[in-house]
């Protein structure tokens, strides 16, 4: 068994770096900060993880402390080689599934990891890395955890089945509740801001879960919102359409250039280069071109891309994030399809 006598799942979030999220998927390592500290290894006591942040954190208040030291003493010293590890990728809406193979490490000598405070950092197999949407809801919302690191000990066989059938590589009493990792009184800005963020993200997966693998039927919401942006559009034909699914006209009667052809992929997995060359050869040199997939783009699709002005890549979450903030502009059919309600949430 991949896990045998394995009981702990961790969860880790790299919630403030999109850059170090990715390189940490892509070398297979997590990290976290509290640079502050140094390294942790001394402090190999709960007390002494205590006493250390206290000290390095001499502004913050013992709510503060006490949701945080346990993460990090967790992560130097409970966490071992061979633990289940799940990691969401938030710039992709991706999550890695993995085992730790590293035992703890302080960062000293990586420039990058050091000025984005990621100097606690230890390595890891990743085993599967596949859509947020393989997922059961319960999962995803212990995965959400507001926690830097924390622990999902209950989806450990959710996790395990999924990786068995993947083919997609591409604490105790003074450990605070995975959805509480800071203390109200001293960071309600905080708080708000992952209520906002949590918001976002469940109407992400309810999306994409609408729209995964559906085909055609993608096709015709992402015509939805192309005449929401102001343009007429037209559907292609299933044949005969060189690879194109929709077009896209500036004006009513599709008279005025530039045309704008549209490739579709409601699928999940990576789309690569040869996709975007099919795309760059529908595209005459006074057309744009638009590759929209709800997976992700392999760097062979983005090198391909790159350098080409009439050709635009749109990636699962940049396009959920266009959908909703064209919402309102929608045909009142397509909102009735994918019924969303606004939520307001306190800034100050």
């Amino acid at each position: 068994m991949m896990f045998e006598g394995r009981e702990t799942l961790w969860v880790v979030h790299i919630g403030k770096s999109e850059r170090i999220a990715l390189r940490a998927r892509d070398a297979g390592f997590i990290c976290i900060g509290w640079e502050a500290i140094g390294d942790l290894s001394s402090h190999d006591t709960r007390e002494k993880m205590r006493k250390a942040m206290e000290k390095a954190y001499p502004d913050w208040k013992p709510g503060k402390v006490s949701a945080s030291y346990g993460q990090v003493f967790r992560f130097a010293h409970e966490m071992a080689i061979g633990d289940p590890v799940v990691f969401p990728v938030k710039p992709t809406g991706e999550i890695a599934i993995g085992r730790v193979s590293g035992e703890y490490v302080s960062v000293s000598s990586d420039q990058e990891l050091i000025a984005e405070g990621y100097v606690n950092m230890r390595k890891v197999e990743w085993l599967s890395i596949v859509p947020r949407t393989r997922f059961s809801k319960s999962a995803l919302h212990s995965f959400g955890s507001f926690s830097s690191v924390s622990t999902s000990n209950d989806h450990l066989e959710e996790v395990i089945g999924i990786t068995t059938t993947s083919i997609e590589i591409g604490e105790a009493a003074d450990d605070v509740d995975v959805q509480s990792e800071v203390d109200s009184e001293d960071d309600e800005d905080a708080t708000i801001s992952n209520l906002y963020e949590s918001a976002i993200q469940e109407t992400e997966d309810y999306l994409l879960r609408s729209w995964r693998n559906t085909g055609a039927a993608f096709e015709h919401v992402v015509a939805a919102v192309f005449r929401a942006l102001g343009y007429t559009t037209e559907v292609t034909p299933a044949s005969g359409d060189h690879g194109i699914d929709v077009i896209a006209h500036p004006d009513p009667l599709g008279i005025n250039p530039p045309y704008i052809k549209i490739q579709v992929k409601s699928g999940s997995s990576p789309v690569g280069e040869p996709q975007v060359n099919q795309l760059k050869g529908a595209v005459l040199e006074n057309e744009r071109g638009i590759l929209i997939t709800l997976g992700r783009f392999t760097s062979g699709a983005e090198a391909a891309a790159r350098g080409k002005s009439n050709i635009t890549l749109i990636e699962a979450k940049k396009f959920v994030a266009l959908f909703i903030d064209l919402y309102e502009k929608l045909e009142p059919d397509w909102q009735a399809r994918f019924p969303l309600r606004k939520t307001f949430v306190p800034l100050t």
